[in-house]
């Protein structure tokens, strides 16, 4: 009976867990003990998970041993289930969220049969593998003892993991490499700054800088193979140059976008000195195909599609490769207000902001009776479209792009194609300006896309057309009812807020980073992981308490521990003695060297 109303409360949460319990047995060897006051206990080998006298005031002594790190915590991550008296204790002791790490599919068995769990299962995120869930920034980590030393291996590689991802929370060193030029730029730039405000240290390589010579190659010779070498070795130099910046900055992560001018030659010196490397793809796949050559070359590989593209990668061999779509920059693209003035140059019925690709030529000339504005580069100013084309197509800054999102009745977004005499009807990514339309509150008709159900709610939050005929009809219905646009315009933008930012973006690369199997590069190596060194000292010990005031760092050597205990004041204690000890002779050793 117990066993069923825990897995019934279960299912509400992880209805997979709690298949995978219903389906399990308990560990094999096994023994259900009694505790003095008659409560149940369990053995596994020699090992006893809870006290045979109180397993109660066990819990409370516990829990009053990481006192300091349970109160104030936003999420405590706990080593070990047991039967659960310890987490059932925090529970009533905390309002932090709570994931427990256990990954004996027969006690957790064991658990549900034997104990009340009523007031854990709505709390509690369950973990049983070896991915870590996404976690809030100042988690902390508790450990059951009897329970780590049951599955020492497993949570000896949990507890690492989560050192890392306590490193990432409180920030790493990130390089981030933008392109000479393209419609990655904007977005580098939007990735440096989101890493920035999610509190990690952002080396941002803005190769811009490079375009006007880049470009001035084309100039020197006519001669096209001429042009391609000088390209590949400016290419070559400016690569060079971020590896030469990587050993000054040394980085935790390199993360380059689309186009950024990086060479196989340089990434593979990173991956000699084992700096991880990443890279954002943000183009489609089927167009430019350079993703081919550079792909084997990062250790983690981003794209905004998947499908054709994964099973691509996969015959490549590729392994570490994630989906993640794009995302609006909401400090850039906002709602603004626009001046009467502003809104005579900026606003008009539909307006379309981007390069003149050929199937948006073709459609549009499909809305020349409309009250139409085109911004952007690459149209034909002799064309039908000509007259609608604003600034003599010169490209928009994104000051401008911000106001024409706002000033605009309906924003036309149609996602380029080449080929096609409009919609593509296989269309898959979304593009940037979907999200940032939606950032400005600015009202959208966006060509369906087959990952746009997954991003928005199609209808309410943004409306797709699938052709001219479609778009024409929608164009009319929406001028006519403001009150509708306005509507769905506040639903797109709160749903941009709250799921498309890049601060998120990043974040979920981040995560994914680290479950993938991300290791701290090389000059990490003077100091270790606090939460490890605790952990391998005994977090019930005097150097494993004494370690544990240090979690803030992150990465822990003797030099910071000695530079701590010569700030402090009153008597050293036999621990920081011990240290200063270690560093004389440590001093010794080097002045010797020096010597020699």
């Amino acid at each position: 009976m117990m066993f069923e109303d825990n897995i019934g409360l279960l299912r509400s949460t992880d209805p997979e867990l709690a298949s995978l319990l219903s389906a399990s047995g308990r560990r094999e060897g096994l023994q259900e003990l009694s505790s003095r006051e008659g409560l149940p206990s369990i053995r596994a080998g020699s090992i006893t998970l809870h006290s045979l006298y109180d397993p109660l005031k066990e819990a409370e002594s516990w829990i009053e041993h990481y006192r300091e790190r349970v109160d104030g915590a936003p999420e405590i991550c706990v080593l070990g289930f047991g039967l659960g008296y310890h987490v059932l204790e925090l529970c009533r002791s905390t309002t932090a969220d709570i994931v427990v790490f256990e990954p004996d599919m027969g006690i957790l068995k064991a658990a549900f049969e034997l104990m009340d769990l009523a007031s854990v299962i709505p709390r509690v995120r369950f973990v049983t593998g070896t991915e870590l869930p996404r976690l809030k920034k100042g988690f902390v980590v508790l450990e059951h003892i009897p329970s780590v030393t049951l599955n020492p291996e497993y949570f000896k590689r949990m507890r690492y993991m989560l050192s890392v991802l306590g490193s990432i929370r409180r920030g790493l060193k990130i390089m981030v490499v933008g392109p000479i030029y393209g419609g990655s730029l904007p977005v580098a730039g939007y990735c440096a700054k989101a890493l920035e405000n999610l509190g990690h240290e952002v080396e941002f390589v803005d190769n811009s800088r490079y375009k006007d010579i880049f470009l001035s190659i084309d100039r020197i010779t006519d001669n096209k193979a001429h042009q391609g070498q000088l390209k590949e070795m400016f290419v070559h130099f400016v690569s060079e140059s971020v590896v030469a910046r990587c050993g000054e900055f040394k980085p935790d992560l390199v993360f380059a976008l689309a186009q950024a001018p990086l060479t196989g030659d340089s990434l593979q010196k990173l991956r000699d000195i084992k700096v991880p490397t990443a890279f954002w793809f943000i183009e489609d796949f089927r167009l430019m195909n350079y993703w081919q050559r550079i792909a084997p070359f990062y250790d983690y590989f981003f794209t905004i599609q998947k499908g054709e593209f994964f099973e691509r990668l996969r015959q490549m061999g590729l392994r570490n490769f994630y989906y993640l779509p794009l995302a609006a920059s909401v400090d850039t693209h906002r709602k603004a207000t626009i001046t009467e003035d502003e809104m005579k140059t900026y606003g008009s019925d539909i307006s379309f902001v981007g390069a003149g690709y050929h199937n948006r030529r073709k459609l549009f000339e499909g809305l020349v009776d409309f009250d139409f504005k085109i911004w952007g580069n690459e149209w034909d100013l002799g064309s039908t479209l000509g007259r609608f084309i604003q600034r003599s197509g010169d490209r928009i800054g994104t000051e401008e792009i911000v106001k024409i999102f706002n000033a605009t009745k309906i924003n036309i977004n149609l996602h380029s194609s080449t080929y096609h005499n409009g919609v593509n009807p296989y269309g898959d990514f979304v593009n940037p300006r979907t999200f940032e339309i939606a950032a400005c509150e600015g009202f959208q008709l966006v060509d369906y896309r087959s990952e746009m159900l997954a991003l928005f709610k199609v209808g309410e939050e943004l409306v797709c057309f699938e052709d001219l005929n479609d778009l024409r009809h929608k164009i009319r219905y929406y001028l006519h009812d403001p009150d509708k646009r306005m509507e769905i315009a506040r639903k797109g933008n709160a749903r941009v807020r709250k799921d498309h930012t890049y601060e998120l973006r990043m974040e979920e690369m981040l995560d994914l980073v680290l479950s993938s199997g991300y290791e701290l590069p090389p000059w990490h190596a003077e100091g270790e992981m606090v939460d490890t060194l605790v952990g391998a000292a005994g977090a019930d010990t005097t150097l494993g308490r004494y370690l544990a005031r240090f979690s803030e760092k992150g990465s822990l050597g003797l030099d910071d521990i000695v530079e701590e205990i010569r700030r402090g004041d009153g008597t050293l204690s036999d621990i920081e003695k011990i240290f200063l000890f270690m560093d004389s002779i440590k001093q010794q050793y080097t002045d010797r060297a020096k010597v020699c």
